[in-house]
């Protein structure tokens, strides 16, 4: 655990631009997780990192393609008398109306996963959860209207775990 408040410097603004979420994610069950072999979490002054889960036999992370720029994170907290409220959230748009949509829907929604994000500016992965600290497929918003035909899916959790760089495969 860091005990001192870090000095946080002021960054150009190509660091701190809006749409740097790639459009593929990566979603493993938390039930495909081996959780006799727990990765190695590195977290220092300036490392946060988190090794490769380990996976049960042919268990593989799937691939989720959103709609070019629809997704987004966030993490909210705030302070309450006994102890604080944290919301970690992540949504993105499905495009379409296929088969494979409606089967995550119908099979997944509620189920624990794990998630993994690109930046597509730096190609770094970051998971959003840790070991026994999943998100929940949370949430979903159809339409086929006149603007478009897509999907709104929403993955969360209530834990103060923040992303971490992950240096394992998500294509295997």
């Amino acid at each position: 655990m860091i005990k001192v408040i870090p000095n946080i410097s002021a960054v150009a603004d190509q660091e701190s631009q809006g749409k740097r979420l790639y459009n593929k994610i990566y979603v493993l069950l938390d039930d495909d997780v081996d959780y006799s072999q727990l990765p190695e979490i590195t977290i220092d002054e300036q490392t946060r990192s988190m090794a490769a889960l380990s996976l049960k036999e042919d268990a593989k992370w799937a691939e989720l393609n959103f709609a070019k720029f629809t997704g987004q994170r966030t993490s909210e907290g705030s302070a309450g008398d006994i102890t604080t409220a944290v919301t970690n959230t992540l949504t993105g748009t499905l495009g379409g109306h296929r088969a494979e949509i409606d089967n995550l829907l119908e099979n997944f929604v509620g189920r624990n996963v794990h998630v993994v994000e690109i930046d597509r500016f730096t190609q770094k992965k970051y998971i959003l959860t840790r070991p026994y600290s999943p998100m929940v497929f949370s949430a979903f918003s159809g339409r086929k209207n006149g603007e478009n035909t897509s999907t709104d899916v929403t993955f969360s959790n209530e834990s103060f775990f923040q992303p971490l760089e992950y240096l394992g495969s998500v294509t295997e």
